[in-house]
Protein backbone atom coordinates (compact mmCIF):
# COMPACT_ATOMS: atom_id res chain seq x y z
CA UNK A 1 0.00 0.00 0.00
CA UNK A 2 1.33 3.41 -0.91
CA UNK A 3 1.65 5.57 2.28
CA UNK A 4 2.07 8.97 0.69
CA UNK A 5 -0.89 10.28 -1.48
CA UNK A 6 2.02 12.14 -3.33
CA UNK A 7 3.97 8.93 -3.84
CA UNK A 8 1.12 7.89 -5.81
CA UNK A 9 0.74 10.79 -8.36
CA UNK A 10 4.80 10.42 -8.87
CA UNK A 11 4.54 7.18 -9.58
CA UNK A 12 1.33 7.71 -11.87
CA UNK A 13 3.75 10.18 -13.84
CA UNK A 14 6.78 8.13 -14.06
CA UNK A 15 4.69 5.32 -15.76
CA UNK A 16 2.92 8.07 -17.99
CA UNK A 17 6.63 8.76 -19.06
CA UNK A 18 7.59 5.39 -19.67
CA UNK A 19 4.50 4.59 -21.83
CA UNK A 20 4.24 8.09 -23.66
CA UNK A 21 3.03 7.37 -26.86
CA UNK A 22 1.68 4.14 -26.43
CA UNK A 23 -2.25 3.56 -26.52
CA UNK A 24 -1.48 0.08 -25.25
CA UNK A 25 0.60 1.83 -22.30
CA UNK A 26 -1.46 4.71 -22.21
CA UNK A 27 -4.33 2.13 -20.79
CA UNK A 28 -2.27 0.50 -18.83
CA UNK A 29 -1.18 4.01 -16.45
CA UNK A 30 -5.43 4.03 -16.40
CA UNK A 31 -6.20 0.96 -15.05
CA UNK A 32 -3.45 1.29 -12.56
CA UNK A 33 -4.73 4.67 -11.82
CA UNK A 34 -8.68 2.94 -10.68
CA UNK A 35 -6.61 0.42 -8.51
CA UNK A 36 -4.21 2.45 -7.05
CA UNK A 37 -6.73 5.47 -6.59
CA UNK A 38 -8.49 4.06 -3.35
CA UNK A 39 -5.53 2.82 -1.81
CA UNK A 40 -4.10 6.27 -1.67
CA UNK A 41 -7.55 7.73 -0.13
CA UNK A 42 -6.85 5.11 2.49
CA UNK A 43 -3.74 5.86 2.81
CA UNK A 44 -4.70 9.31 3.57
CA UNK A 45 -7.33 9.27 5.43
CA UNK A 46 -5.01 7.05 7.86
CA UNK A 47 -2.91 9.65 8.10
CA UNK A 48 -5.37 11.77 8.94
CA UNK A 49 -6.64 9.63 12.09
CA UNK A 50 -3.20 9.42 13.52
CA UNK A 51 -2.68 13.63 13.39
CA UNK A 52 -6.25 13.44 15.34
CA UNK A 53 -6.93 12.86 19.13
CA UNK A 54 -10.40 11.98 21.13
CA UNK A 55 -8.94 14.00 24.13
CA UNK A 56 -11.38 16.56 24.74
CA UNK A 57 -10.66 19.84 25.98
CA UNK A 58 -13.35 22.20 27.55
CA UNK A 59 -12.91 25.86 28.37
CA UNK A 60 -15.74 27.45 30.28
CA UNK A 61 -15.50 30.40 28.29
CA UNK A 62 -14.68 31.61 24.84
CA UNK A 63 -11.30 33.92 25.09
CA UNK A 64 -9.81 30.87 27.20
CA UNK A 65 -10.72 28.71 24.39
CA UNK A 66 -9.16 30.60 22.16
CA UNK A 67 -6.18 30.34 23.94
CA UNK A 68 -6.66 26.47 24.14
CA UNK A 69 -7.40 25.82 20.74
CA UNK A 70 -3.80 27.62 20.05
CA UNK A 71 -2.57 24.60 21.65
CA UNK A 72 -4.85 21.60 20.63
CA UNK A 73 -4.40 22.53 16.31
CA UNK A 74 -4.49 19.43 14.21
CA UNK A 75 -5.06 17.34 16.97
CA UNK A 76 -8.81 17.83 18.36
CA UNK A 77 -11.15 21.02 18.65
CA UNK A 78 -11.42 22.29 22.46
CA UNK A 79 -15.00 22.40 23.04
CA UNK A 80 -16.51 25.99 25.00
CA UNK A 81 -18.95 25.80 27.54
CA UNK A 82 -21.05 29.02 28.19
CA UNK A 83 -23.03 29.61 25.22
CA UNK A 84 -22.42 33.05 23.02
CA UNK A 85 -24.13 36.15 24.13
CA UNK A 86 -23.23 34.90 28.56
CA UNK A 87 -21.01 35.61 30.73
CA UNK A 88 -20.15 33.79 33.64
CA UNK A 89 -20.67 36.34 36.46
CA UNK A 90 -24.60 35.03 36.30
CA UNK A 91 -24.27 31.83 34.79
CA UNK A 92 -26.19 28.29 36.05
CA UNK A 93 -25.40 24.97 34.39
CA UNK A 94 -27.47 22.60 32.65
CA UNK A 95 -27.70 19.14 32.98
CA UNK A 96 -26.20 18.65 29.85
CA UNK A 97 -23.46 21.13 30.66
CA UNK A 98 -22.64 19.15 33.56
CA UNK A 99 -22.08 16.22 31.27
CA UNK A 100 -19.63 17.90 28.94
CA UNK A 101 -17.88 18.83 32.23
CA UNK A 102 -17.61 15.15 33.40
CA UNK A 103 -17.07 14.35 30.09
CA UNK A 104 -13.93 15.99 29.36
CA UNK A 105 -10.38 15.09 29.80
CA UNK A 106 -9.07 18.77 30.43
CA UNK A 107 -11.71 21.42 31.51
CA UNK A 108 -9.89 25.64 31.71
CA UNK A 109 -11.87 27.79 33.92
CA UNK A 110 -11.21 30.80 35.74
CA UNK A 111 -11.37 29.23 39.35
CA UNK A 112 -13.74 29.03 42.14
CA UNK A 113 -14.06 32.54 43.53
CA UNK A 114 -15.32 33.69 40.04
CA UNK A 115 -17.01 30.85 38.26
CA UNK A 116 -19.12 29.68 41.36
CA UNK A 117 -21.13 27.67 38.73
CA UNK A 118 -18.22 25.06 38.38
CA UNK A 119 -16.91 24.71 41.31
CA UNK A 120 -18.78 21.89 42.80
CA UNK A 121 -18.78 19.73 39.62
CA UNK A 122 -14.87 20.68 38.97
CA UNK A 123 -14.43 19.59 42.01
CA UNK A 124 -15.96 15.80 42.42
CA UNK A 125 -14.59 15.04 38.70
CA UNK A 126 -11.94 12.63 38.49
CA UNK A 127 -10.37 14.45 35.42
CA UNK A 128 -7.58 17.37 35.20
CA UNK A 129 -8.69 21.06 35.33
CA UNK A 130 -6.86 24.14 35.38
CA UNK A 131 -8.12 26.82 37.38
CA UNK A 132 -6.63 30.14 35.62
CA UNK A 133 -7.15 32.39 38.57
CA UNK A 134 -6.28 31.18 42.48
CA UNK A 135 -5.51 34.28 44.56
CA UNK A 136 -3.70 34.46 47.56
CA UNK A 137 -3.45 37.21 49.98
CA UNK A 138 -0.50 38.80 48.52
CA UNK A 139 -0.23 37.63 44.92
CA UNK A 140 -2.01 36.16 41.73
CA UNK A 141 -0.86 32.74 40.29
CA UNK A 142 -1.59 30.52 37.14
CA UNK A 143 -1.53 27.26 38.62
CA UNK A 144 -2.42 23.84 38.17
CA UNK A 145 -1.31 21.33 41.23
CA UNK A 146 1.38 23.32 42.11
CA UNK A 147 2.66 24.59 38.80
CA UNK A 148 2.71 27.43 38.90
CA UNK A 149 3.12 31.35 37.08
CA UNK A 150 3.84 34.45 39.13
CA UNK A 151 2.69 37.82 37.99
CA UNK A 152 4.85 40.59 39.11
CA UNK A 153 2.96 43.28 37.41
CA UNK A 154 0.20 42.54 38.96
CA UNK A 155 2.42 42.51 42.94
CA UNK A 156 3.13 46.23 41.46
CA UNK A 157 -0.51 46.95 40.67
CA UNK A 158 -2.99 46.62 43.37
CA UNK A 159 -6.13 47.43 41.47
CA UNK A 160 -5.34 44.28 39.37
CA UNK A 161 -6.37 42.01 42.45
CA UNK A 162 -9.46 40.37 41.48
CA UNK A 163 -9.70 41.35 37.71
CA UNK A 164 -10.41 37.83 36.47
CA UNK A 165 -9.89 39.20 32.78
CA UNK A 166 -6.75 37.60 32.38
CA UNK A 167 -6.64 36.81 28.98
CA UNK A 168 -6.37 40.64 27.87
CA UNK A 169 -2.78 40.10 29.27
CA UNK A 170 -0.37 38.52 27.04
CA UNK A 171 2.17 37.15 29.90
CA UNK A 172 -0.79 35.87 31.32
CA UNK A 173 -2.39 33.94 28.14
CA UNK A 174 1.13 32.74 27.58
CA UNK A 175 1.71 31.26 30.98
CA UNK A 176 -1.78 29.46 30.44
CA UNK A 177 -0.78 28.08 27.17
CA UNK A 178 2.36 26.49 28.63
CA UNK A 179 0.73 25.02 31.20
CA UNK A 180 -2.21 23.86 28.56
CA UNK A 181 0.64 22.11 26.71
CA UNK A 182 2.70 20.80 29.88
CA UNK A 183 -0.94 18.92 30.53
CA UNK A 184 -1.89 17.87 27.03
CA UNK A 185 1.71 16.14 26.92
CA UNK A 186 1.13 14.35 29.99
CA UNK A 187 -2.46 13.03 28.87
CA UNK A 188 -1.81 12.51 25.02
CA UNK A 189 1.86 11.43 24.89
CA UNK A 190 1.51 10.12 21.26
CA UNK A 191 0.66 13.61 20.37
CA UNK A 192 3.33 15.42 22.32
CA UNK A 193 5.57 17.01 19.69
CA UNK A 194 2.71 18.34 17.79
CA UNK A 195 1.91 20.18 20.99
CA UNK A 196 4.87 21.72 21.61
CA UNK A 197 5.28 22.61 18.06
CA UNK A 198 1.92 24.41 18.46
CA UNK A 199 3.13 26.34 21.58
CA UNK A 200 6.24 26.97 19.72
CA UNK A 201 4.46 28.79 17.07
CA UNK A 202 1.98 30.43 19.46
CA UNK A 203 4.54 32.18 21.22
CA UNK A 204 6.14 33.78 17.68
CA UNK A 205 2.91 34.98 16.89
CA UNK A 206 2.18 36.02 20.02
CA UNK A 207 5.49 38.11 20.61
CA UNK A 208 5.49 39.66 16.66
CA UNK A 209 1.77 40.41 17.76
CA UNK A 210 2.75 42.22 21.59
CA UNK A 211 5.35 44.31 19.54
CA UNK A 212 2.69 45.27 16.81
CA UNK A 213 0.34 46.51 18.94
CA UNK A 214 2.75 48.15 21.44
CA UNK A 215 4.12 49.99 18.65
CA UNK A 216 0.69 51.41 17.99
CA UNK A 217 -0.05 52.38 21.68
CA UNK A 218 3.44 54.42 21.97
CA UNK A 219 2.51 58.31 22.61
CA UNK A 220 -1.36 56.98 22.91
CA UNK A 221 -0.87 57.22 26.41
CA UNK A 222 -3.44 60.42 26.30
CA UNK A 223 -6.44 58.69 25.11
CA UNK A 224 -9.55 59.67 27.23
CA UNK A 225 -12.19 57.26 27.25
CA UNK A 226 -13.71 55.37 29.65
CA UNK A 227 -15.32 51.96 30.35
CA UNK A 228 -18.79 50.55 30.56
CA UNK A 229 -17.51 47.37 32.73
CA UNK A 230 -13.98 47.13 34.37
CA UNK A 231 -12.86 44.17 32.65
CA UNK A 232 -9.69 46.00 30.68
CA UNK A 233 -7.28 46.48 33.73
CA UNK A 234 -4.90 43.74 32.61
CA UNK A 235 -4.40 44.90 28.96
CA UNK A 236 -4.31 48.42 29.93
CA UNK A 237 -1.76 47.73 32.19
CA UNK A 238 0.22 45.88 29.91
CA UNK A 239 0.07 48.42 27.09
CA UNK A 240 0.50 51.33 29.25
CA UNK A 241 -3.60 52.66 28.98
CA UNK A 242 -5.68 53.29 31.68
CA UNK A 243 -9.44 54.49 31.31
CA UNK A 244 -10.48 57.61 33.72
CA UNK A 245 -13.98 55.62 35.35
CA UNK A 246 -16.43 52.63 34.46
CA UNK A 247 -19.70 52.79 34.89
CA UNK A 248 -19.88 49.81 36.80
CA UNK A 249 -17.95 46.82 37.90
CA UNK A 250 -20.09 44.06 36.70
CA UNK A 251 -21.79 44.26 33.81
CA UNK A 252 -25.31 42.74 35.23
CA UNK A 253 -25.31 46.09 38.35
CA UNK A 254 -26.96 49.62 37.57
CA UNK A 255 -25.32 52.37 38.69
CA UNK A 256 -27.77 54.36 40.72
CA UNK A 257 -28.98 58.31 40.19
CA UNK A 258 -25.59 59.80 41.68
CA UNK A 259 -23.10 57.54 40.37
CA UNK A 260 -24.66 58.54 37.29
CA UNK A 261 -24.61 62.48 37.62
CA UNK A 262 -21.05 62.11 39.04
CA UNK A 263 -20.38 60.03 35.68
CA UNK A 264 -21.65 62.90 33.67
CA UNK A 265 -19.28 65.45 35.11
CA UNK A 266 -16.51 63.57 34.96
CA UNK A 267 -17.56 63.40 31.34
CA UNK A 268 -17.34 66.94 30.47
CA UNK A 269 -14.17 67.89 33.16
CA UNK A 270 -12.18 65.17 31.79
CA UNK A 271 -13.15 66.43 28.31
CA UNK A 272 -13.90 62.09 27.68
CA UNK A 273 -13.91 61.64 24.43
CA UNK A 274 -15.11 57.80 23.74
CA UNK A 275 -17.23 55.27 26.14
CA UNK A 276 -16.29 51.46 25.13
CA UNK A 277 -19.58 49.12 25.92
CA UNK A 278 -20.17 45.53 25.89
CA UNK A 279 -22.91 43.95 23.88
CA UNK A 280 -24.62 43.30 27.12
CA UNK A 281 -24.68 46.91 28.30
CA UNK A 282 -28.04 48.98 29.46
CA UNK A 283 -28.28 51.61 26.45
CA UNK A 284 -30.52 53.45 28.10
CA UNK A 285 -27.66 54.28 30.70
CA UNK A 286 -25.45 55.26 27.54
CA UNK A 287 -28.02 57.15 26.46
CA UNK A 288 -27.85 59.28 29.80
CA UNK A 289 -24.27 59.35 30.09
CA UNK A 290 -23.51 60.97 26.17
CA UNK A 291 -26.94 63.10 26.18
CA UNK A 292 -25.38 66.71 25.59
CA UNK A 293 -22.17 65.98 25.06
CA UNK A 294 -19.93 64.70 22.21
CA UNK A 295 -18.55 61.98 23.55
CA UNK A 296 -18.54 59.11 21.12
CA UNK A 297 -19.51 55.21 21.74
CA UNK A 298 -17.94 52.14 20.63
CA UNK A 299 -18.37 48.52 21.28
CA UNK A 300 -15.93 46.02 22.89
CA UNK A 301 -16.34 42.27 23.60
CA UNK A 302 -14.26 41.27 26.44
CA UNK A 303 -15.64 37.47 25.54
CA UNK A 304 -14.80 37.50 21.95
CA UNK A 305 -17.66 36.12 20.80
CA UNK A 306 -17.13 36.79 16.92
CA UNK A 307 -13.72 35.72 16.94
CA UNK A 308 -13.83 31.69 15.57
CA UNK A 309 -12.15 29.39 17.38
CA UNK A 310 -8.33 28.62 15.62
CA UNK A 311 -5.04 28.70 15.93
CA UNK A 312 -4.57 32.20 15.34
CA UNK A 313 -8.00 33.17 17.69
CA UNK A 314 -6.50 34.61 20.39
CA UNK A 315 -3.71 36.91 18.27
CA UNK A 316 -7.13 37.92 16.38
CA UNK A 317 -8.96 38.88 19.65
CA UNK A 318 -5.83 40.82 20.66
CA UNK A 319 -5.48 42.78 17.78
CA UNK A 320 -9.51 43.42 18.03
CA UNK A 321 -8.81 44.70 21.33
CA UNK A 322 -5.90 47.48 20.22
CA UNK A 323 -8.33 48.52 17.05
CA UNK A 324 -11.11 48.97 19.22
CA UNK A 325 -9.50 50.95 21.40
CA UNK A 326 -7.21 53.19 19.13
CA UNK A 327 -11.27 54.42 17.40
CA UNK A 328 -10.78 56.83 20.55
CA UNK A 329 -7.31 58.91 19.22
Amino acid sequence: MLREPAAFWELLILLNVVFKGSLRGGCRVLMLLFLLLPMSLMAEAEVTEANTSDIKVLASIKPLQLIAQAITQSVSDTDVLLPAGTTPHDYALKPSDLGRVYDADLVLWLGAPYETYLAKPVGIRAANDLAVMSYGETDADVHHEGHGHENDSDNEHGHLYGDPHVWFSPEEAWAIAQTVAELLVQKDVAHASQYRANLAAFSDQLKRTDERIKARFTGQNELRYIVYHDAYSHFENHYGLEHLAAVTKQPESKPGAKSLLRLRRTIVEQKVACLFIEPQADLDIVNILKEGNSMQVYQMDPMATDIEATAQGYIQFLEQAAEQLLQCR
